[in-house]
């Protein structure tokens, strides 16, 4: 069994893999993190099972949180994406290092659930848009602020528009204040997404597979009609999928 620990910015995702199977996933507020909140989910038990624990982080505060955990509870060393466990793919920008480690296992998924060019829209505390090529390489992408990070923006930037919540509007014409501030978040988020993908597609020549992940996912997922697959697990099954390709590749033939 192996435990794949997907550390955001927002929340952190714990996947339990059993024979190449997510068997069950649980999720703990960053923001809020608790050892208590561990220990409900990481049980001796679990521990007892676990040959493998691998970690994703774009968060060091909250991994270093983890990693403390886990020396305590855990008889298992953790390993980490792009540390003791290196990126499987090519990438194709011009700093490889400075990418996030959740784009990155992200395309790794992606690539190998198509095995042909697609595109990851990751709609979580930022909105992230990248492409993988014919041969499975990280060609690199945008980063754009996710549809929480703008609604708290237009509340603290001003003086009197009120922070709300987002769901899909009704009209696109707001009839008030809260209904405007609604339509614009959404709609802009939803058009900025569907030019970009469309952009990218013109730039690789061809039309990509377009999955989508994250936890925005389920509302603009409908809004975008070249979104062919909608994975809420996709981060964990790359930080699965790297450890699985890193351990082959240590294998004698």
């Amino acid at each position: 069994m192996q435990l794949a620990i997907d550390i955001g910015n927002t929340n952190i995702h714990i996947g339990i893999f059993e024979e190449d199977i997510l068997r069950s996933t649980h999720t703990v507020g960053s923001g809020s993190l608790h050892q208590t909140n561990f220990a409900k989910i990481l049980t001796p038990a679990i521990f007892f099972k676990t040959q493998a624990v691998i970690l994703a982080s774009v968060n060091p505060q909250a991994e270093a949180c983890v990693i403390e955990y886990l020396g305590k509870h855990s008889p298992v060393q953790p390993c980490r994406i792009g540390k003791e466990i290196p990126i499987p793919m090519p990438i194709l920008t011009e700093s490889p290092e400075m990418v996030g480690i959740d784009r990155l296992v992200n395309a790794i998924a992606a690539f190998e659930r198509t095995k042909n060019p697609a595109i990851v829209v990751d709609a979580g505390t930022a909105i992230t848009i990248d492409g993988i090529n014919e041969k499975g390489a990280f060609l690199g992408g945008i980063i754009a602020p996710g549809i929480g990070i703008s609604l708290k923006a237009l509340h603290h930037a001003t003086a009197l528009l009120p922070l709300v919540s987002i769901s899909k509007p009704k009209n696109v014409f707001g009839k008030n204040t809260e209904e405007a501030i609604r339509s614009g978040v959404f709609w802009g988020t939803v058009g900025m997404i569907r030019q970009v993908i469309d952009m990218m597609s013109n730039e690789m020549k061809c039309q990509p597979t377009v999955i989508v992940t994250g936890g925005d996912a389920s509302v603009l997922a409908p809004e975008l009609p070249v979104a062919t697959t909608v994975l809420p697990y996709l981060t964990l099954e790359g930080i699965h999928l790297a450890y699985k390709i890193n351990i082959a590749s240590l294998l004698p033939y």
